[in-house]
């Protein structure tokens, strides 16, 4: 049975009404036949009240006690005055196992030590008043929630993400409180201890937050903020926001919204772009022109987004990427690069993303030709000097993609580059000694470069180490092709075999890595002594 909603405070009396009341139910019950099917299951409900009601730590004055009276109150007179008909009596016990079973968990709750985060009175806690009570206290702990995200303890966070997670999923908030709520998660979204507990309820947040998103104003830059970790962290979440109209809402914000929003919305759409299957979404919704008009307008974190989102759009090979980096070069896009590069002062955070761009769109030759006539060439150079490792790493990946160009002051300046590619190629980040090897390689197929690469002293030694087997994210092949190229020099052989090439060839040659058998034939030729090693 439904117990009556709460339509007060309880009564000074009604704990010891409800402990009465679930003393008399069991010898009541046993009376009853009706009961026998359904006895164990209230049973177990009444054993779980019992046990809480006696608790010390329940609050004398807590909200559940009147419709757990009013409750348990209907089922003793089930047990006492039968209604009529064996069905209808079989459907008042089934509602009220039900409700018995709820008001059970709710009462666990009050006690259980997750819920010993108080408000300071010591009267009553704030995770169960999140759960229970009226809508108007339910809002009063969602604002005191709002305070405290940061200094709850960690299992007191991840009872606060359920409860608000759960208040979202009931179905009954007002709208003021429903806002309020998707505030409180884009707060736990900022706290790093909260973070990963708002991740393990994205299935449950992520589809209330897009419908905060359609809905606009400061509603949907919260939901934006909650959403940048959701997105990044699964591709599930990604998936839900493209398929409920998210792209569409989101790229509102971006053109409407205010600069904090922009932001926060360019970042859930750089999240989503970075799954391949998702991308027909920005091209039905006419993204481009927007995320262009971001990176020419926006705030440096907006551009930084924005640019990134735009990477991700055209990284990917599959037909839908590469439509998308003709279209993002048709709109514009080599231009703005270029006009973000020329304005930039300093090592700012835009400029990996940008050169991302521009390594995507540089894949196809006649983009290349355009950007390497257009002095992008010179701008890529100098970021090979840059202080962060991720915009050296863009930077030399877009030059592998620039290099094979025509004009000669172009290619004086990839010249340049050579000593710093030489030394990106023993950084401490994996990724940025792979792009390096991957620009080398790209280099040195032109014999000008090839010639620029053996005077650099430490250039074989660095390329052979990337060989070796316990170097992981680095795809040999690179290396490999970089090395072959120069081995044609009786010198560079002599070179590649006293770096100890030929202990990592023969792994390489057995796992059939594309390069490694021309190689070690390469340097078997040679007829030197000492090139394999004795077995």
């Amino acid at each position: 049975m439904q117990p009556p909603p709460d339509s007060g405070e309880p009564t000074g009396n009604a704990l010891e009404e409800c402990l009465r009341l679930l003393d008399e139910l069991p010898s009541a019950a046993a009376s009853s036949p009706a009961f026998r099917r359904h006895w164990p299951f209230i049973s177990a409900s009444l054993s779980s009240l019992s046990a809480s009601l006696s608790h010390p730590a329940f609050p004398p004055s807590a909200l559940l006690l009147a419709p757990l009276a009013s409750a348990l109150s209907a089922l003793l007179s089930v047990c006492t005055e039968p209604p009529l008909g064996h069905l209808h009596t079989v459907s008042l016990l089934s509602s009220s196992s039900a409700s018995l079973s709820q008001l059970a968990a709710d009462a666990r709750l009050l006690v259980s030590p997750a819920s010993a985060v108080g408000d300071g009175d010591g009267s009553d806690t704030l995770l169960p008043r999140l759960r229970l009570g009226s809508a108007v206290s339910r809002a009063a702990a969602l604002d005191t929630l709002a305070e405290s995200v940061g200094s709850l303890p960690a299992p007191s966070t991840a009872a606060a993400v359920s409860a608000v997670a759960a208040m979202l999923d009931s179905g009954d908030l007002l709208p003021a409180s429903r806002d309020k709520a998707v505030s409180v998660l884009a707060a736990f979204a900022s706290s790093d201890a909260a973070r990963r507990f708002l991740i393990q309820e994205s299935p449950t947040v992520v589809p209330h937050l897009c419908r905060a998103l359609e809905s606009g104003g400061a509603s949907a830059e919260q939901a934006c903020l909650a959403l940048e970790p959701l997105t990044a962290s699964s591709r599930d979440a990604a998936a839900v926001v493209a398929s409920r109209g998210g792209v569409a809402a989101l790229l509102v914000v971006c053109a409407a919204g205010t600069p904090a929003s922009q932001a926060a919305a360019a970042g859930v759409l750089r999240n989503v772009a970075a799954f391949p299957d998702l991308l027909p979404a920005f091209r039905d919704e006419g993204a481009l022109p927007l995320l262009l008009q971001l990176v020419s307008l926006g705030t440096p974190r907006a551009q930084e987004l924005a640019l990134g989102c735009l990477q991700n759009l055209t990284a990917s090979d599959t037909d839908e990427g590469q439509r998308l980096k003709v279209e993002a070069f048709q709109e514009g896009a080599l231009g703005c690069v270029k006009d973000l590069l020329e304005s930039c002062r300093g090592d700012e955070p835009g400029l990996a993303p940008a050169f991302g761009l521009l390594r995507n769109m540089a894949s196809f030759r006649y983009i290349a030709e355009i950007a390497a006539s257009a002095s992008f060439v010179g701008h890529v150079v100098a970021a090979l000097g840059s202080d962060k490792a991720t915009t050296r790493a863009e930077a030399a990946m877009a030059l592998a993609e620039l290099c094979n160009v025509g004009s000669g002051k172009a290619r004086k300046e990839v010249g340049d580059a050579m000593p710093r590619l030489v030394w990106m190629l023993e950084a401490k980040i994996v990724t940025e000694r792979d792009a390096a090897a991957r620009a080398l390689a790209a280099l040195v197929a032109a014999s000008s470069y090839r010639k620029l690469f053996k005077k650099e002293e430490m250039g074989i030694v660095n390329a052979v180490q990337l060989l070796d087997p316990a170097v992981r994210g680095v795809d040999k092949r690179f290396p490999l092709s970089l090395l072959l190229a120069v081995s044609r020099s009786r010198r560079c052989r002599k070179q590649i075999v006293a770096a100890g090439a030929c202990g990592f060839l023969q792994g390489l040659v057995a796992a059939e890595v594309d390069g490694a058998k021309e190689l070690s034939e390469c340097l078997g030729r040679g007829k030197m002594l000492g090139v394999f090693p004795r077995t």
